[in-house]
């Protein structure tokens, strides 16, 4: 998702300028770095990195600000905390969840729900649009 990311930013900085575009790189940035501690911390215990990578998600989603889309005619579209309520609250519940397998409570159908909300975000992040999209 980071790759997706800074490749639009790069797409969109030459299109246009706007310092909200510049704070929505420096949102990503910080939130890659967190990502990496999260990453590297669950080496040593998964738990906790994934904790910490969803940490940086909610994160990125409360800082944003904006959302690109450099193929459109309005590349840089305002995309506030409203807008993002419904991701927020899908962080959430991941939070939730990471937490109570964790603390090793019901950690088979933890981790079962864990898995289905990311193949659902992968199908809506990724192969959704490009279904969408003409050939």
């Amino acid at each position: 998702m980071a790759a997706v990311d800074l490749w639009q930013i790069k797409v969109v900085r030459q299109q246009i300028s706007d310092p909200q575009l510049e704070r929505f790189h420096s949102v990503t940035l910080s939130t890659i770095f967190i990502e990496l501690i999260g990453f590297y911390t669950g080496v040593l215990w998964i738990g906790w990195g994934a904790l910490i990578v969803l940490l940086s998600q909610i994160w990125f989603n409360l800082l944003a600000g904006i959302q690109l889309h450099p193929e459109g005619s309005s590349p840089m579209q305002p995309c506030g905390r409203a807008d993002r309520l419904p991701v927020l609250v899908a962080d959430g519940v991941g939070l939730g969840l990471v937490s109570l397998w964790i603390a090793g409570i019901a950690s088979l159908w933890v981790a079962a729900l864990l898995l289905g909300i990311v193949l659902v975000y992968g199908w809506v992040k990724y192969l959704q649009p490009r279904l969408k999209s003409p050939r």
